[in-house]
């Protein structure tokens, strides 16, 4: 990896449909071999404003500081994945997996958690504010602290 990936300041990465589509189908195999087979996704820093996701296994996939603005992640599993960072603003994760999910410092407003699985998802840092669907339950069993904004109650 050279410097200009490395840097925090580097600007959002680009994928075509057809590099998305192929990501995930690396990593399906990737996740069903045990990383013996196939490639993690990693969309580290890429821009996938509105990209569908729907039903997707993206289990430890990178997403970390990703651009997913509004993207439909609709019964998506995303468990163990690092979100880190990530804007997720409007995104749909309606009964999408999170658990162990790491949300730290996401920007989540407006995000629709109806019905998401979200046992120890990392929020600490994380903005839900105006966020839909997110129930009691859901925030009791995930990981928050004074640093996460939360819908009123």
């Amino acid at each position: 990896m050279n410097k200009d990936t490395e840097s925090p300041n580097t600007a959002q990465r680009e994928f075509t449909k057809e590099e998305i589509k192929e990501a995930l189908n690396n990593h399906v195999k990737w996740v069903q071999s045990n990383g013996k087979e196939g490639e993690m996704a990693d969309f580290q820093k890429a821009h996938l404003k509105g990209a569908v996701f729907m039903g997707a296994n993206l289990r430890q996939a990178n997403f970390q500081e990703a651009y997913l603005y509004g993207a439909y992640l609709k019964k998506t599993d995303l468990e163990n994945a690092n979100l880190e960072g990530a804007n997720l603003r409007g995104a749909n994760l309606r009964w999408a997996n999170l658990k162990n999910a790491n949300l730290k410092g996401a920007n989540l407003v407006r995000a629709d958690f109806q019905e998401a699985d979200m046992e120890h998802t990392q929020l600490q840092g994380a903005n839900l504010k105006m966020a839909v669907g997110l129930t009691r339950e859901q925030i009791e069993m995930a990981e928050v602290d004074e640093t996460t904004i939360l819908p009123p109650a």
